[in-house]
């Protein structure tokens, strides 16, 4: 097909649409349609210690701002433990679902690699910055706090003040704890992803603010209300019954999904009942500009209608269709129809409007309305949240439950979870909480699947906060916030699938990892002068990966491949598979490698564990080897 140049985009929209994709918050659109770049907010990205930017007000900008930049894109020392038991892990050789203990930063920093804009669906309940709240600060730098602070420009009377908000209930402490999470999640977005999070009156107004410059601005969809507790908290001078979600997308292909709902129709033709719907698109960022095939006139025919008084349309104008319809909204700015024409045309029969799927319909201010014949069952979610299933204490029923206590408070409601993630992904998506409490995500998910026959699969991360010593928690035998959401997941795949045969194969299992230290890397930040017999000691005490199905798994995350990944055993402690990599973990020569991978055609890709190859001249054999079996040089990796 020939292109329509006057419709095409120039090397130039298509440069900033790039730009605005990697770094939302540095490029926004004026009135005029035309972008513009904030040259400071990008060399924040690109550089935060160049950045001109002033700290000393409250807005998009406090005090730590840099530094919390930096510690999202520092360099990471943490790798993976696979906690492959089954007191650790449930059904690890079939599931497909992964729960990870540790800080949730250091636990995006490695997801980055291997999940980058791979997740449909994101919902996290962070710290809501309360006077209970006691979130806490990882440094993950290789000097010395100070010594980075002064490194991203921080004046001296800065620095003790930045130290100090690590952990405070301030704002600016809060922003900083929420800014690299929030950075690093948007990575692992896919381009129709969204990401749900809950908050309360703390922090609403700067996490709105925060996500507007992560996410972008126009990518805001909605904030949801919640009545969590009717009878309202009592403690204000206003009984407060909500907390909020807001919504943002990671770009305008987000396209959140509907719920059922029970309709009676009132109006009927030969396919049945339905509801008129209007075709135009209410998004009021869309106009012709952006949406050129999505501009353009609609034709009635006023004399020719069906028994409700709804009218013909046509594509073309002549002495009957005579009335031209453009989508411009209720002030006549600019929009654009749902439709294109090609679908448009599709469901119009000519001159029977009883027939057609698109008719016009006049208003009772003499203008018209082109609508669509809507007989889905489905409705668009409500800001409002009022059920009785989203309450709060409906939450808490639940994993009394579950447990014959209540060993977690005010857990989400699992009806809550359960639309959101009916809303925001599909039954295939994979889905994200890297605040996961008690497990109510992954609960969700598997209740969900095995309502609707669904294959959705969980990642849920969550630190092991140790319990307060005299809870409930404790008494029951959980020392740790980790301990509860590991077994609340195993309790709940058990209860699902309990006695019902047609469940059986549902995935209620999952693999946990744990964040360690690379031992290595904890010698390899200090330079030879400065290390001490107490640091090797404070290494070796530490968990850290040793087997080759432990560093197996690290490379997983180095070769984009998922911790849910199935590996197959070529050779034994020597050479393994896993989907289009082969991986060469001990001495072997590159004739045994070659023989190996010669009946695997989907072999791609072969990685080498260099510290456990004592071979020298495996190198150079490799790559002139594995011509053999039609493998490139370049194919051929070698890691660690």
């Amino acid at each position: 097909m020939k292109k329509n140049i006057i419709e095409e985009k120039t090397i130039n929209d298509i440069n900033y649409e790039q730009l605005k994709k990697l770094f939302p918050h540095a490029v926004s659109i004026d009135e005029n349609g035309k972008y513009v770049i904030d040259s400071q907010k990008l060399q924040m990205s690109l550089d935060p210690s160049l950045a001109e930017i002033r700290e000393d007000g409250y807005g998009l900008n406090w005090v730590g701002k840099k530094e919390a930049y930096h510690r999202a894109f520092s360099k990471n020392y943490k790798v993976l433990k696979p906690l492959n038991d089954d007191v650790n892990s449930k059904n690890w050789d079939s599931t497909e679902n992964i729960l990870i203990k540790g800080d949730n930063l250091d636990a995006l920093k490695i997801l980055r690699h291997n999940y980058f804009e791979a997740v449909k669906m994101i919902y996290i309940d962070p710290p809501y910055n309360t006077k209970n709240d006691g979130f806490v600060y990882n440094d993950n730098f290789t000097s010395s706090t100070e010594q980075t602070l002064e490194e991203l420009g921080y004046d001296k009377e800065y620095i003790d003040y930045i130290e100090n908000i690590q952990g405070a209930k301030t704002h600016s402490g809060w922003l900083s704890f929420m800014y690299p999470r929030l950075l690093l999640s948007r990575d692992l977005l896919k381009d129709d992803g969204v990401i749900f999070i809950s908050i309360d009156d703390n922090e609403v107004a700067q996490l709105r603010l925060l996500c507007d410059e992560v996410f972008g601005e126009e990518n805001f969809i909605a904030q949801i209300m919640p009545i969590v507790n009717p009878g309202g908290r009592d403690y204000n001078q206003i009984a407060v019954t909500h907390e909020y979600i807001l919504i943002y997308g990671f770009s305008d292909e987000v396209e959140l999904n509907e719920i059922s709902k029970q309709i009676e129709f009132k109006l009927f033709d030969n396919k049945g009942g339905f509801e008129l719907r209007d075709l135009r698109n209410r998004n009021p960022k869309f106009h012709s500009g952006n949406r050129p095939n999505l501009f353009y006139p609609i034709y009635v025919n006023p004399n020719l209608h069906d028994e409700y008084g709804s009218c013909a349309i046509s594509l073309t104008k002549d002495a009957n269709y005579s009335v031209e319809i453009k989508p411009y909204n209720s002030s006549q700015k600019e929009s654009v129809w749902r439709w294109g024409t090609k679908k448009l045309q599709e469901n119009i029969v000519k001159d029977k409007p009883e027939l057609s799927q698109v008719v016009a319909k006049k208003k009772k201010d003499g203008g018209w309305t082109i609508s669509e014949k809507n007989r889905r069952m489905t409705t668009k979610v409500k800001s409002i949240w009022d059920e009785t299933e989203m309450r709060t204490e409906e939450g808490t029923r639940l994993i009394r439950r579950l447990f014959n206590s209540t060993p977690f408070d005010h857990p989400k409601p699992l009806d809550l979870l359960k639309r959101i993630i009916e809303i925001g992904s599909n039954q295939n998506d994979l889905i994200l909480d890297f605040f996961a409490g008690s497990g109510t995500t992954a609960h969700a998910v598997m209740d969900l699947n095995a309502k609707d026959g669904g294959n959705r699969k969980f990642i849920c991360v969550q630190w092991a906060e140790e319990t307060p010593e005299k809870s409930e928690a404790r008494k029951a035998g959980y020392e740790t916030i980790f301990d509860i959401t590991k077994e609340r997941i195993k309790r709940a795949g058990e209860k699902i699938v309990q006695g019902d045969l047609t469940k059986q194969d549902l995935d209620i299992g999952f693999r946990t990892f744990e964040v360690v230290e690379d031992q290595k890397q904890c010698i390899y930040q200090k330079s030879l002068e400065t290390v001490t017999q107490e640091d090797l000691l404070e290494c070796m005490s530490k968990p850290r990966i040793e087997t080759n199905e432990e560093i197996l798994y690290n490379l997983f995350v180095a070769e984009n491949l998922p911790l849910s990944t199935k590996y197959e055993t070529l050779i034994e402690n020597k050479l393994f598979l896993a989907q289009n990599v082969a991986f060469v973990m001990g001495d072997i020569t590159s004739k045994e490698l070659v023989d190996a991978l010669r009946s695997h055609k989907e072999c791609e890709y072969i990685t080498v564990y260099s510290p456990n190859i004592s071979n020298d001249s495996f190198t150079l054999e490799s790559e002139s080897n594995i011509s053999k079996i039609g493998m490139k040089p370049d194919r051929l990796r070698f890691r660690g």
